[in-house]
């Protein structure tokens, strides 16, 4: 579930956004990695325009805001927005939530279409108590520093998502080994204190019992594989899974299933096609028994 995590609740009219100044931009500095899911910025309209979209942007070194959109919010249409002097805090969701990084500086940039400087646009609440913010930036063609204040805004995300991905046996793949090693990865953030792990393994189906589960928890932290160390047969297919027994923070999300077939046993053989030309027929054989006889003729029992 989405929680506040960044904000800069202090804000009074003005920032206008349309005309000459299409997009706004408003920076923060993150306070802890998360699954940035949405914004809410507070302000009203100012007469009429087309649409307002919020966007996530990395920032330059300069400052600024920098490359693609990381993330997109909805359009919301201008006339959805409450008219000055109502105060509105609308909600701009992403339609791909983006993972943000601890200690790293982002900026909330905000684009009106349809707006103009006869006051066609739309106002959002900058901070103008005083005294530095992160700062705020308008673009008209190229950023520029409108204030070293800050808009009224608000970020909501959840704790990112980990998942254990499985990484060796690959899926599907045969000529196992009898002892493999198995292996998986824990994307999303890695692997974090009080992650404990259930391994199993079975022959044939993937109806995992108690009795299917290899060893102990497993900790996480310490530990990415697991050396299997007997019981497998040949040319047999065998499925596991790493799942989730505990984590501190809940969000740790269990492995897919994945199979494996373990090498065929091959007896030792020869051939009874001296001319190295098999007809088609397996012309391997076990010999069982040679016989000699006196007139130099070889019998063989297959």
């Amino acid at each position: 579930m989405a929680t506040k995590r960044d904000n800069h609740e202090i804000g009074s009219q003005g920032g206008g956004i349309g005309g000459t100044r299409p997009s706004f931009s408003a920076h923060f500095l993150t306070t802890e990695s998360y699954s940035a899911e949405y914004v809410v910025l507070r302000g009203w309209r100012q007469g009429t325009f087309t649409s307002v979209t919020a966007y996530l942007y990395a920032v330059d070194g300069s400052n600024e805001p920098t490359g693609s959109a990381l993330a997109t919010s909805q359009t919301i249409t201008g006339s959805s927005i409450s008219l000055d002097p109502t105060v509105t805090d609308i909600t701009f969701t992403f339609g791909t939530p983006y993972l943000v990084s601890d200690a790293t500086q982002y900026a909330i940039v905000v684009t009106v279409v349809g707006g103009n400087q006869s006051h066609n646009w739309f106002d959002w609440f900058i901070d103008n108590g005083g005294g530095y913010r992160r700062g705020v930036f308008f673009t008209s063609g190229g950023w520029s520093m409108f204030s070293n204040k800050s808009h009224w805004f608000q970020v909501w995300g959840s704790d990112p998502t980990r998942t254990i991905n499985l990484s060796s046996p690959t899926d599907t793949d045969t000529g196992i080994v009898l002892e493999p090693l198995l292996q998986w990865t824990i994307d999303g953030g890695g692997a974090e204190a009080g992650d404990l792990l259930d391994i199993y393994l079975r022959k044939d189906d993937s109806n995992f019992t108690g009795d299917d589960l290899l060893s102990g928890l497993v900790d996480a932290t310490l530990n990415s594989d697991l050396q299997i160390v007997g019981g497998l047969t040949y040319n047999s297919t065998y499925y596991w899974q790493v799942q989730a027994a505990s984590s501190t923070d809940g969000e740790l999300t269990s492995s897919t299933i994945y199979s494996f077939t373990t090498l065929v046993f091959a007896p030792p053989a020869v051939s009874i096609d001296g001319g190295g030309n098999p007809t088609g027929l397996n012309n391997m054989v076990t010999l069982k028994r040679i016989v000699v006889a006196a007139d130099n003729k070889i019998f063989f029992e297959t």
